[in-house]
């Protein structure tokens, strides 16, 4: 018969994969591989082409449920093991969206940051170009008609994104705050994000561009997990990510035009998705919670954060 004691050291020694990040997010990144394999089998056996609107939205959807609804909650029991499914929801902070207005008010404000550092690359390309920036030129940087019904999906293809969110802040980074102080976390988990895009190679795109993709998502994500961590809500970095998805066509569309793939690349990374965005964000995010979010107290599984005037 075991004593006590040998029981208690068992189960100290008890492996739990949300004490190890690192493993975490190889585990995360696998899964998600597998559940992209299996929703885009299960769309093309419905008969839908991967390639049209509805087949591209419902493979998304479809990898991102899987994710984010079975396979991290109930195979790997991560961000911070066996949990119900409310609690894994709150955890993650898909359920946390109080003070409504106040968060979305600041998801919409940062869009409107990142929007403007897009227009702005655009004037400071033509600029370069010697070309000179007329009102008409502003109306068609601005004009986002060309991303809305009936002449786009983006409004349906971009929603499954902010899913996204959910891996990478309420769960990655969730993950990382278990074993790392905030700054650290954030880096981590923001690297994460970024290295993800190193799967657009397959996608066929040019070398050049992935990386580019891979440098702006991690300063991106910078602020991404920045944003989580003031407010413990995914509702405003969803409510970012997807406006941010469904109206870069229009914004971006002048550079996408006339700029080669390097220099869109240089450009993504200091002005549409890149430096410039991400801290003037980062600061506004900072002031707005400070100023607006003032009673919001998060129970962490290590600490008690207070966001408070």
């Amino acid at each position: 018969m075991e004593s006590p004691n040998n029981n208690n050291q068992t189960e100290k020694r008890k492996f739990r994969l949300y004490e190890h990040p690192w493993l975490s997010l190889l585990a995360v990144v696998v899964t998600t591989v597998v559940s992209i394999i299996l929703a885009s089998n299960l769309v093309m056996w419905i008969g839908l082409s991967l390639y049209s609107p509805t087949g591209e939205f419902a493979n998304a959807m479809t990898f991102h449920i899987l994710t984010v609804f079975f396979f991290v909650p109930v195979v790997l029991r991560l961000p911070k093991g066996k949990r119900t499914f409310g609690q894994y929801l709150d955890d993650i902070g898909l359920t946390r969206v109080q003070p409504f207005v106040r968060l979305v008010l600041l998801g919409l404000s940062c869009y409107v940051i990142l929007a403007l550092s897009q227009a702005a690359a655009s004037f400071v390309y033509r600029f370069s170009e010697g070309l000179p920036i007329t009102w008409s030129f502003v109306r068609r940087v601005f004009d986002l008609s060309g991303d809305l019904p009936p002449g786009s999906s983006s409004l349906l293809v971009s929603f499954p994104s902010i899913f996204e969110e959910a891996v990478f802040r309420g769960i990655v980074l969730t993950v990382f705050l278990g074993r790392y102080s905030e700054r650290k976390a954030i880096i981590f988990s923001a690297l994460g994000f970024g290295l993800m895009h190193l799967f657009n190679l397959a996608s066929g795109r040019e070398l050049v561009w992935v990386l580019g993709q891979v440098v702006w998502a991690f300063i991106l994500g910078l602020f991404y997990g920045y944003l989580f961590i003031k407010t413990r809500s995914l509702l405003p970095p969803m409510i970012f990510h997807y406006l941010g998805n469904v109206f870069i066509g229009s914004l971006t569309g002048y550079m996408q035009s006339r700029a080669s793939i390097e220099m869109q690349t240089l450009y993504g990374i200091i002005f549409s998705l890149g430096i410039v965005p991400t801290t003037l964000m980062i600061l506004w995010t900072r002031f707005f919670s400070s100023r607006w979010l003032t009673s919001a107290v998060v129970v962490d599984s290590k600490r008690t954060i207070h966001i408070s005037k």
